[in-house]
Formats: structure tokens, C-alpha cells, sequence
């Protein structure tokens, strides 16, 4: 199956594993990169030296092309003092325990600490970028001057177009759908129009689970697709069992989009905690304050399988997810699936 997202790449297959904080590790991406899809590493999960040594374990153990997704707002590479001085002061307030348990986001959580994460980035030199809520043009120029292939992921038409002027290579839009940050429209409506709208080539994502997703998303224009919550239930991911089996036994609406977790909105697992902060909404503090609110909440899901309160993101998509699978089998499964509907509709 090529497209122009496998000859933009070098891939075999049009299938891309999202950069999921904490989820998608060094094995995923290997698991994902060596079955001819696109592994993406989640970078904002790591702190600079562990970043340097996730990717220098992925180009160990593969020799095809991966990602690293980054996350560069103003507010995380910003050097003023005073944007970063609430953010401190959650922080401060957090036990020794609880800082241990927020490794995951603690890169967030620390001024400058982003800023090295593209110093590591850019001296790793890896074949795609994949950037989330910022398209920085002079970041852009930086990584074609290295070689380096840029993604954006978007849920607006309008967040595509800026991408495109900025000079990004192919577009990832994300339908509501979708698992973790995304915005308020649907895939079924959003693809046709970043395709419309921008001439780079594009994926899809949101509620996507299997080759029924791709064919579909084929058929909608796009040139591949960006697949987070079926990757959850895969061997290699990270990820508490229980969080695991929950994206197996849930259904859609087991799901909202909340901002309780991290100041923006996310989609994740409705529980005590999500129903709490409904009742709560002003008192919300903005990204990435709300992480040091949440405290360790936002890993206890991840680490220690806590359906109460934890932090446990995932999409729309889940009640088509039955079966924890081999990443690689995911990728493969996916395509052949895709192909076979592909010939039967052609005929």
C-alpha cells in the first residue's frame, strides 16, 4: 500500500504510531518502525538525558525510520520568569513521593527543561518531528536545514493552514474522537477539510482502530493514518495492565473531554476525578499548571492502574479494541485489512 505519506517517509505501510505521553516508549516505537509502519516516540514524557538515552536505545535496536513527537507552546520555551512562577509554586507544594511519581511529566513542570529536549532532538538528528500545538517557522527551518522531516498534528483546519505556511511537511488531523489533547470536530468531517484546504499530504486520526479506519480514511483523501488508543493495547506499550484491559472492556461513552488532568482538553476515562472538576471548571488552571493540581493522579493511571482518579486517556475508538496484540501484529493486521476492502469495494 503506498501513498504519498510511505514515499514521503520511506516506509512500507501508511501507518503511524502517535507520540502518546508516557505510552509510547522505545519499545513501542521499535515494535512499530520494524513492522513497516512509523513508530513515534513520545519525547515530552522524558527529561533531556533520559530522552538522549530512549533514542539511542530505539537506533540500537532499529534501523528504520522513526519519530519524536515535541510539544513547543510558548509557554514551555518561554525564559520569563513570571509564566513560569505559578507553575513552580503547584510544584512546590507536591511531597517528595509525589514529585518521584511525576517523572512522566516533570519535563512540563520545569523551566528550560523543553528547550534541551530540542537540543537533544536536534543532535540525535531522527527522520520526523512531530509537533503538537505549535508550528514554530524558524524550529521548522532548523530541522529541513538537518534533513529532518516535520509532522503537525492539528484538530482545526485552520491550525493545518498555519502549519503549511509555516513550512511543515504533512499534516496529522485529529478528529474529537481521538485519545488525549484534541479539539471539538469530528474525523469524519475535519479530514476532507484539511484535504481540501492545504496540499500537503495528510493523515488521519481519531477513532481509529483497525483497516476499517484506514480504508476509510483513504477514501476521505488522506495518505495514511496516526493511531493512538489501539497501540494502548499492544504488548510493548507502558501502561499499568489495568489500563490496558479498561481500552478492552470500554465503551465510547466511557469517555470525556476533560481539562481536570492537564489544563486543556483531553479525552480520557470519565471517573471520580473527571466527574469532580465538571462541577469545577473555573477554578481550572491553565496548561500546564492543572498537571501540578492533579499531582501524581496524572501518572497513577499510567503506573499503578488506578480507575478512580488516575489519569487514563483514550479514545472514542476503544469499543472496537477486544484483544492486547503485538504492535507489529497491529500494523500488519491493519493494513491487510484495509486492502482486502479496498479490493472488494473496487470490484
Amino acid at each position: 500500500m503506498k501513498t504519498r505519506i510511505t514515499d514521503l517517509l520511506g516506509i512500507d505501510h501508511p501507518v503511524l504510531s502517535a507520540g502518546m505521553a508516557r505510552v509510547s516508549q522505545a519499545d513501542l516505537v521499535v515494535a512499530v518502525s520494524n513492522a513497516g509502519g512509523m513508530g513515534c516516540l513520545g519525547g515530552v514524557s522524558f527529561m533531556p538525558e533520559a530522552l538522549e538515552a530512549e533514542i539511542r536505545d530505539i537506533k540500537a535496536r532499529c534501523n528504520k525510520p522513526y519519530a519524536v513527537n515535541l510539544l513547543l507552546p510558548d509557554v514551555l520555551t518561554s525564559d520569563e520568569d513570571s509564566s513560569w512562577a505559578p507553575v513552580r509554586e503547584l510544584w512546590d507544594r507536591l511531597s517528595p513521593a509525589d514529585r518521584t511519581k511525576l517523572k512522566g511529566v516533570e519535563a512540563l513542570l520545569t523551566q528550560g527543561a523543553v528547550k534541551n529536549q530540542i537540543d537533544v532532538v536536534m543532535e540525535a538528528v531522527p527522520p520526523v518531528i512531530i509537533l503538537t500545538f505549535a508550528t514554530p517557522k524558524d524550529f521548522i527551518t532548523q530541522c529541513h536545514d538537518k534533513g529532518i522531516k516535520v509532522g503537525a498534528l492539528t484538530g482545526s483546519i485552520g491550525g493545518a493552514q498555519k502549519a503549511a505556511e509555516a513550512g511543515a511537511d504533512f499534516i496529522i488531523g485529529q478528529g474529537t474522537e481521538g485519545g488525549g489533547h484534541t479539539g471539538h470536530v469530528g474525523t469524519m468531517a475535519l479530514i476532507p477539510g484539511i484535504v481540501d484546504a492545504v496540499s500537503l499530504p495528510v493523515l488521519a486520526a481519531g477513532g481509529i482502530t483497525d483497516g476499517r479506519g484506514l480504508a476509510a480514511a483513504l477514501s476521505l483523501g488522506a495518505d495514511g493514518v496516526w493511531v493512538g488508543t489501539r497501540f494502548i493495547a499492544s504488548d510493548e506499550a507502558y501502561g499499568h495492565e489495568e489500563f490496558k484491559q479498561r481500552v478492552i472492556n470500554g465503551q465510547s461513552r466511557d469517555t470525556v473531554l476533560t481539562k481536570s488532568y492537564t489544563g486543556k482538553p483531553l479525552r480520557a476515562f470519565r471517573n471520580d476525578w473527571t466527574n469532580a472538576w465538571e462541577k469545577r471548571t473555573d477554578e481550572i488552571k491553565g496548561f500546564p499548571g492543572q498537571y501540578a493540581v492533579a499531582g501524581p493522579l496524572v501518572e497513577t493511571g499510567y503506573q499503578d492502574g488506578d480507575l478512580n482518579e488516575g489519569m487514563m486517556p483514550a479514545g472514542q475508538g476503544i469499543q472496537t479494541v477486544n484483544k492486547i496484540l503485538p504492535a507489529g501484529q497491529i500494523v500488519t493486521d491493519m493494513v491487510s485489512e484495509a486492502e482486502a476492502i479496498l479490493q472488494r469495494l473496487s470490484r
